[in-house]
């Protein structure tokens, strides 16, 4: 991820729902003929003329006319990606590539400062923003291995987003490289890539949202439910969604689907390679939401979604991990943008194995975010997820998550940006593997210093416990220090 790169991410087991937020001020034109919402520094409102997309033609009318329709009733059975899925899709991918949701209202971290946003390339009805950053400095332990050794680091990471939109209908797409140099420890090199598309298609009372993403990643040995690997272990994700929802008065239903593949590369232990197909899987999760508009932007929801899970490449003579879960979620989402933002959801998810070795495992759930916002310079959040994810251990067949995050988003000065927080998160690992406890602490502070160009100082300080227990999935006690300075350069 890019240091500095503010992302508002949803809740990452169940996404909002579809559409754009409401602004916290009157619209205003802008230049371009584009209706943008905005704030400056001290809450007023202003034009976003330099969003990603603007204005042009309205092409694609039989996709807006059909295409809602024929899909609603086969989504009505499928559903959202997988919790981890959605985690690093809202780490990695900018909050304007239509169809990748984010969490409504204008906050400090994702409010348009027209003085410093860069004003893009345009090539007809296309927009262009092209970024490059640069960043310089030190991993304590550059491999995520207990016991690792240190090293300087050097980070490059250039990205393209593309936009275009008409009427109320918008596509973008999303290009970045992320590569990583560790001089003197080579086994931490890496390059990261991500390539994303999506859509939003108004029809009627239906809005229907596609997406697409493959993400070229790397796991290293401090990331709770991770291998204790000698160096980070690559893998690909590839995720297809679709979701349409339908309006009916108070009532708003969104039916989904989301297919996601995982792949896994080699992994080395002790300097051996060892082949991490039998992690390979693809995972269909399927469901619909339900939203009841109450006063003002709240409202009552109610989530229902299965999910397969099959293991493409299994270990010969090992139970297979393949399994089916259920989960239903009901609560409360405000949207409303003002002093407070409240999403909270409890439910019970159940998932069963086709290995009679594997008992079935069930349990609550919950996803619940909490923001205040006292002016326009200041956001507090907190949020709370648990769910069941699957893991990395051989013999193991999953795990269940418990995360907390508090986080902190100062507005300094209009081009002085602080940001702060504080994660926990716990595995409890199924079959008697033990439990994983991490913790991160991080602190940003993003310069703006004009529209093309911004100086980001990160650090952040990770832990990963791993219970002494007999058989434990875990890998070791870590303690990581990674400091890096940025300049970020766009257009």
């Amino acid at each position: 991820m890019h240091p500095g790169f503010s992302l508002r991410a949803s809740s990452v087991l169940v996404p909002p729902g579809p559409g754009l937020p409401r602004p916290s001020a009157p619209d205003r034109p802008c230049a371009n003929g584009r209706v943008a919402p905005g704030r400056d520094g001290r809450g007023r409102g202003l034009p976003a003329c330099c969003a990603l997309v603007g204005p042009g033609p309205a092409p694609g009318s039989w996709l807006r006319r059909h295409v809602p329709g024929l899909l609603g009733a086969l989504l009505l059975l499928l559903g959202a990606p997988t919790a981890r899925a959605q985690d690093l899709i809202a780490r990695y991918l900018p909050a304007d590539v239509p169809g990748f949701g984010t969490a409504p209202g204008v906050t400090v971290a994702s409010r348009i400062r027209p003085l410093y946003q860069p004003l893009g390339l345009r090539f007809g009805l296309i927009a262009a923003h092209p970024r490059l950053d640069l960043g310089f400095g030190y991993d304590s332990d550059a491999t995520g291995l207990a016991g690792g050794k240190g090293s300087w680091l050097i980070d490059t990471a250039p990205s393209l987003a593309l936009g275009a939109a008409w009427d109320r209908d918008r596509i973008g797409a999303f290009f970045s490289l992320d590569d990583r140099r560790a001089p003197g420890q080579a086994a931490a090199d890496r390059t990261d890539g991500t390539a994303a598309a999506g859509a939003r298609l108004h029809a009627g009372m239906q809005t229907l949202h596609l997406a697409a993403a493959r993400m070229a990643l790397h796991e290293d040995g401090s990331e709770v439910g991770a291998l204790p690997t000698d160096r980070p272990v690559p893998f690909t994700l590839t995720t297809l969604r679709a979701a349409d929802r339908l309006r009916l008065g108070r009532l708003s239903l969104t039916p989904s689907l989301g297919l996601t593949a995982w792949r896994y590369g080699a992994a080395s232990l002790g300097g051996v390679a060892l082949a991490q197909t039998y992690r390979d899987r693809d995972v269909l999760a399927g469901g619909v939401r339900a939203d009841y508009a109450l006063a003002g932007r709240e409202s009552a929801v109610l989530v229902l979604r299965g999910l397969r899970t099959r293991y493409i490449a299994p270990q010969a003579g090992a139970p297979s991990r393949d399994s089916t879960g259920l989960m239903a979620l009901a609560g409360f989402d405000d949207a409303a943008d003002g002093l407070w933002h409240e999403r909270l959801l409890l439910g019970w998810e159940t998932r069963a194995f086709a290995a009679p070795q594997y008992r079935t495992h069930s349990g609550p759930i919950v996803a619940a975010e909490v923001s205040f916002s006292p002016d326009g310079m200041t956001t507090l959040t907190a949020a709370l997820s648990r769910r069941i994810e699957d893991a990395a251990q051989e013999g193991v067949a999953g795990y269940t998550a418990t995360s907390a995050r508090l986080a902190l988003d100062q507005e300094m000065r209009r081009n002085l940006l602080l940001h702060a927080s504080a994660a926990l998160t716990q595995a409890a690992f199924l079959q008697g593997g033990g439990t994983e406890t991490g913790t991160t602490f991080a602190a940003s502070l993003t310069w703006l210093l004009n529209r093309r160009m911004r100086v980001v100082a990160d650090e952040r300080l990770t832990t990963l416990h791993a219970a002494p227990v007999a058989g434990a999935a875990g890998g070791g006690n870590t303690l990581r220090s990674v400091s890096l300075v940025t300049l970020g350069f766009g257009w």
